[in-house]
């Protein structure tokens, strides 16, 4: 029976087809025309002896079961030669290469701005690609490594991966400038808002955390409206149409439709969410621990956790 080989560069063409579960979308994110691509994975199935893919008419491509396992087996070897090459070409005295980091979108807008500017100070040698996704898919694209580090909050647990607390982000109220506390200045009772009506910020996690602040403290909301974006839950309670709880501060009071919105401290000592930077338990990558080295500087992290 022949050996069979493969290339690197077949392994990458086979994960990024994994991932995409498109050849047209794998192409185009390879640079690489279809029938080229499509031509390298029948080589490489034709070189190990096994189908890798299931062809789905209309709907792209599938991994099988062989596939399946040799997708893990293909992106431990890309990335342990990824660190074979990242340390030869420290001898160069910089870091080069590739950092795929995946940020919790809500959080994205506030926090990745300045970081990845004072990361790309740094490591000027080191590329960055950002994907911004809900708390569930950059989980998955952990499991999956398609992401090398991921940036988000504690609203639910990294079970399989390592998590490092970069910075504890408490609860605050919106109003609008016409609500009756808008004029506080000290913290208001929480248990104040009882009659309000809650714009409630709604993605995977965030609903059950809100409700459960209000919960605390014995008080069931009534919810107007269930919201996904950040801008719109500001500007339905610029607009009047109730009150929301949220953590992350924007440095203003206007909303993107022209309205205000006042901030207002809460007298409880309601628990906040932790910004956490999250990345593969076994990743030894020196880009990964100048990252984090960069993240634990920029959010004032006094030591690394033991």
């Amino acid at each position: 029976m022949p050996e069979s080989r493969f290339t690197l560069t077949q392994l990458r063409y086979f994960t990024e087809v994994a991932h995409a579960g498109s050849m047209t979308e794998a192409a185009r994110r390879l640079h690489l025309s279809q029938p080229a691509l499509s031509s390298a994975i029948n080589q490489l199935e034709h070189d190990l002896g096994v189908q890798l893919f299931d062809r789905v008419p209309r709907r792209g491509v599938r991994l099988t079961s062989a596939g399946r396992q040799f997708h893990l087996d293909a992106v431990s070897l890309l990335s342990h030669a990824e660190g074979v090459r990242e340390r030869v070409s420290n001898f160069s005295g910089s870091l080069t290469g590739m950092l795929r980091v995946g940020v919790y979108q809500p959080l994205a807008p506030f926090r990745t701005p300045t970081l990845i500017q004072a990361f790309a100070r740094r490591h000027p040698g080191i590329g960055i690609v950002l994907l911004e996704a809900d708390h569930d898919r950059l989980v998955a694209m952990l499991d999956e490594h398609e992401i090398d580090v991921a940036l988000a909050y504690d609203i639910a647990p990294f079970e399989r991966h390592f998590a490092e607390p970069l910075e504890l982000v408490p609860p605050h109220m919106i109003v609008a400038p016409e609500h009756p506390l808008a004029s506080s200045t000290g913290p208001v009772s929480l248990r104040r808002f009882a009659n309000d009506p809650l714009v409630l910020f709604d993605l995977p996690h965030t609903a059950h955390y809100y409700l459960g602040l209000y919960r605390s403290v014995g008080v069931e909301p009534e919810i107007r409206y269930r919201i996904e974006g950040f801008e719109t839950v500001r500007g339905l309670v610029g607009r009047g149409f109730g009150v929301a709880l949220l953590n992350q501060r924007i440095g203003h009071d206007l909303t993107y439709g022209g309205g205000r919105v006042r901030e207002l401290e809460l007298e409880e000592d309601l628990p906040g969410l932790t910004l956490m930077l999250v990345r593969h338990r076994d990743d030894e990558s020196q880009r990964v621990r100048a990252f984090a080295e960069v993240c634990r500087a920029h959010f004032a992290v006094p030591d690394p956790p033991i």
